[in-house]
């Protein structure tokens, strides 16, 4: 298969930075902004990306389509794309990149081939791409994961999994629950040292027995409110996922919970590049606990 024309729905963080990328190797890449903020469009627009006007258009335009968005809309964009595919009778590669379960990757290749497409089940693991040495994998699975190994290099590694779908979805989801659950355990341990007036002294300790650990952990802490709404769906992802083999939901379930907390934080209305340079883990910690105090 030839691939030259991709689209990219959506152009956030990670969708326009690889979008960026795979214009600059040559591919024509495109999107459908309707009702999107001036802030996606212009990271679009400087991403080199094409904006369609109706999905029906992206989608008969499209050889690959890259899902690239909160795993809480994930279906719903799959189901709104399977049914301009139906009315359009267009059938573009689709690969679902978000930090879906594995039952929920199969809801989505089940949508996606019932309206006659192929589908890809892709976990990314990294950041969004930026230059080469820091492109992220793309780790694939499902029968027709051979047709992204052309996108290697490309502002992304194509890592193949396995055969099967689900197990794309499940080493994100993994690498997630260990990653977003510590960023969770961490701030909910802070949060309650700051209300009890010791958590300086616990930063300063927690070091000696967390080599390595803490600083980062305690650098999120400033990011995480403007993140947590996109994380809430990933870790309730987690939980599904972990609940379906026999392990326990509630640490993620608790997790979700923290990041809703978070994400109902004045904090959380900022966008990345909005955080103040000059504000402290410390600084966050104190803003947070007097919404705690206001909410109790």
């Amino acid at each position: 298969m030839m691939i030259k024309n991709i689209a990219i729905l959506s152009p956030g963080n990670m969708g326009a930075a690889v979008g960026a990328q795979l214009n600059s190797a040559g591919y024509n890449v495109i999107t459908w902004l309707a009702e999107r903020s001036d802030y996606t469009r212009r990271k679009a627009k400087d991403a080199g990306m094409r904006d369609v006007s109706s999905l029906e258009e992206l989608v008969s335009e499209a050889d690959l389509l890259l899902s690239i968005l909160d795993p809480g809309k994930a279906v719903l964009i799959a189901e709104q794309v399977a049914a301009a595919m139906a009315q359009s009778d267009a059938a573009p590669v689709y690969a679902d990149c978000n930090a879906t379960s594995p039952a929920t990757a199969k809801q989505l290749q089940a949508l996606i081939e019932g309206a006659g497409g192929k589908f890809i089940d892709v976990g990314i693991i990294g950041g969004a791409p930026t230059r080469r040495d820091n492109f992220p994998n793309f780790c694939t699975s499902g029968a027709e994961a051979a047709l992204l190994e052309e996108l290697d290099g490309k502002g992304v590694k194509i890592r193949f999994i396995g055969p099967e779908i689900g197990q794309g979805s499940a080493i994100k989801i993994c690498n997630g629950a260990y990653n977003k659950g510590a960023f969770a355990l961490y701030t909910t341990v802070m949060l309650a040292a700051e209300h009890y007036g010791f958590a300086e002294f616990l930063r300063e300790r927690l070091p000696n027995s967390q080599a390595g650990n803490v600083e980062r952990l305690d650098e999120a802490i400033i990011r995480l409110p403007t993140l947590s709404e996109r994380y809430i769906g990933e870790m309730e992802q987690v939980a599904e996922t972990f609940a379906s083999i026999g392990l326990t939901p509630n640490i993620h379930h608790g997790a979700a919970e923290l990041f809703e907390l978070l994400s109902a934080s004045p904090l959380a209305s900022q966008r990345r590049d909005e955080i103040d340079p000059n504000r402290t883990s410390a600084d966050t910690l104190a803003l947070l606990v007097e919404q705690l105090e206001r909410n109790g």
